[in-house]
C-alpha cells in the first residue's frame, strides 16, 4: 500500500531507477510542496448555492477564493486557513472568511476537511456559522459548503542540476515518436519511478500538515509485459511520524501499477494496493 501510505503519511522521497528484486530504503525530509485547487461546490446560505473555487495550501496555512451569481449580483469570497497539525486521516483546517455580494457583506466561521479520492480529485466539506445581512439587520444561519476539486502540487523545493520536477503522464503521448514502436520492457520501471514521484509529491503537498518522517523500503517483485499491457509490482514497508502527537504509524504490503504501451512510451491506467 505504498501509495496509499503517499496519501496517509504526507512524505517525500528521492528518485532513482532500481532493479526487480531490488531493495530501496529512503528517509527523506524535504520543502513541503504547495497545493493548488479549482473546484464546484454547492452550498448554504444562498449566495454559495452553486459556486466555484480555488484555493492555496503550503503546509499549515492556506486561503481560498470562491465565486457565484446571486440575484443581487455575483458574489465573491476569501477564506483564510489554518491546517492544524492533528493526527487524522483527512487534512482538517478552520477557516474565517467574509463575502460580498451586491452591497451586502457576509462573514463567517468554519471548520473542515479534504478526502483525497484519488491522486488528484478530492471532496471538500465544511461547516460552521455566518452573519448575513437581513431587513436592515444581520441574522446568524448555518454556512455549508460540500464540494469536488482537482488539486495539483506545485514543488516549492530550490531546482538543482541533477533533479527535474515529475510530471503527471508516465510518458509521452504517441504523438512524441512518428514511428509507433513495439513494448519496451526495459522503460517500465522508469515509467513505475515516475508515477510513484507523482504520488509522492502530491501526498507530501496533501498531508504536509499532519505527518512527517518517512522512513521506508521497497522491493520490485515482478515486471512483466503482456501485448500492449505491463505491470510493475512492488513489497513495501514504511513508517512515519504524526507531527503533532509525535505517534509513530507503520505500514506494510505489496502494490502494483499498470500501464499501457502508446507506441513510444508508457501511460498509467491503474494503482491498486
Amino acid at each position: 500500500m505504498l501509495w496509499a501510505m503517499a496519501l496517509v503519511l504526507g512524505v517525500s522521497a528521492a528518485q532513482e531507477p532500481v532493479d526487480a528484486g531490488s531493495e530501496v530504503a529512503r528517509a527523506d525530509a524535504q520543502v513541503v510542496p504547495a497545493l493548488v485547487a479549482l473546484g464546484v461546490s454547492a452550498g448554504f446560505p444562498s449566495y454559495q448555492t452553486a459556486a466555484v473555487a480555488a484555493s492555496l495550501q503550503v503546509q499549515f496555512f492556506g486561503m481560498q477564493l470562491k465565486g457565484s451569481w446571486t440575484p443581487a449580483g455575483p458574489y465573491f469570497a476569501l477564506q483564510l486557513r489554518a491546517y492544524p497539525p492533528l493526527d487524522s486521516p483527512v487534512p482538517l483546517f478552520v477557516g474565517v472568511g467574509a463575502g460580498l455580494y451586491g452591497n451586502n457583506l457576509s462573514y463567517h466561521a468554519a471548520v473542515g476537511g479534504h478526502v483525497p479520492l484519488g491522486l488528484a480529485l478530492r471532496l471538500d466539506a465544511e461547516a460552521g456559522i455566518a452573519s448575513v445581512p437581513a431587513l436592515g439587520s444581520r441574522n446568524w444561519a448555518p454556512h455549508l459548503s460540500l464540494g469536488l476539486s482537482y488539486a495539483f502540487p506545485v514543488d516549492l523545493a530550490p531546482a538543482t542540476g541533477a533533479s527535474s520536477a515529475p510530471t503527471r503522464a508516465a510518458g509521452s503521448g504517441a504523438g512524441g515518436c512518428p514511428t509507433p514502436l513495439p513494448p519496451d520492457e526495459g522503460s517500465l520501471e522508469d515509467a513505475f519511478e515516475r508515477v510513484l514521484a507523482d504520488w509522492l509529491l502530491s501526498a507530501r503537498a496533501t498531508y504536509g500538515s499532519v505527518y512527517t518522517d518517512l522512513d521506508y523500503s521497497y522491493a520490485v517483485t515482478d515486471v512483466s509485459v503482456s501485448g500492449s499491457e505491463g505491470t510493475v509490482e512492488i513489497s513495501y514497508s514504511g513508517s512515519v511520524r504524526a507531527i503533532g502527537s509525535g505517534t509513530v504509524h507503520q505500514a506494510d504490503g505489496s502494490a502494483a501499477a499498470g500501464f499501457r504501451w502508446t507506441g513510444c512510451a508508457w501511460n498509467n491506467t491503474s494503482v491498486s494496493y
